[in-house]
């Protein structure tokens, strides 16, 4: 979302590949086809929109070891299989790692992406930084700074051609905090998906994303002022929800 707002790209037009499809590629594809779907897609359309990649190559589904989670995912046999193909033909908005498999966002990889999308979303979120699927010093450098990155890590910020860049740590912090006292302020007997949506949605408008080089997230120094932002949205949604 603090990627697309930088971009004034919508979430609805893109195409999502996920690297690494354990519980948290997967439940991170889940959360974002949600998303989607509350945008205004059918769950199909939005469904459709993803792609799955794992050891494996491309998640098909006569594949007989898928967990229940990646079932829903698999695509047919007839696409294709490693990462670089997988970019190359499906053209993506989006590329998330979850791998834990270092540096396999390649500068062919990327720079494929780069080619088709002016402004390419990628997330190497895999920690610590040894695990990595790319730095984002080389993200940016392959893509002209075009590159709009989140990572698993954090960053100083990074000069490159004049601009500095600020990249966002994308920290499950960033909202727990907030998340948890607007669930308490309200009394609120459960969470729901809308709830989380709320939060992250909030985060948008903390970042000036009109500053050259501006992070798609709030950094996580900040978390006890932006904690009253997040936690406002939560309880409002919850009392929206009854």
């Amino acid at each position: 979302l603090g990627a697309l707002k930088i971009s004034g790209d919508t979430l609805t037009d893109k195409k999502y590949v996920c690297f690494g499809a354990g519980t948290a590629g997967v439940g991170i594809a889940n959360l974002v086809m949600s998303e989607m779907v509350a945008q205004g897609l059918s769950e199909e359309e939005a469904r459709s929109r993803f792609y799955l990649v794992d050891k494996q190559g491309l998640l098909f589904d006569d594949m007989t070891d898928l967990t229940i989670e990646q079932k829903p995912f698999a695509r047919k046999r007839s696409e294709l299989t490693n990462l670089h193909a997988v970019i190359k033909a499906v053209q993506p908005g989006i590329l998330v790692g979850t791998s834990t498999a270092p540096g396999t966002f390649t500068k062919e990889v990327v720079q494929e992406m780069a080619s088709h999308v002016e402004r390419p979303i990628i997330f190497p979120l895999s920690n610590p930084t040894k695990l990595a699927e790319a730095s984002a010093q080389d993200l940016l450098t392959w893509t002209d700074g075009k590159a709009l990155i989140a990572t698993g890590v954090p960053y100083s910020p990074i000069e490159l051609n004049g601009v500095t860049y600020d990249i966002g740590q994308a920290n499950n912090a960033l909202i727990y905090p907030g998340v948890g006292l607007g669930v308490l302020a309200v009394n609120a007997t459960r969470l729901s998906d809308a709830m989380i949506s709320a939060a992250a949605h909030s985060l948008q408008g903390i970042v000036d994303t009109t500053k050259p080089g501006a992070a798609t997230l709030p950094p996580v120094e900040k978390l006890t002022q932006f904690s009253r932002t997040v936690a406002k949205a939560v309880a409002e949604c919850a009392i929206k929800e009854g």
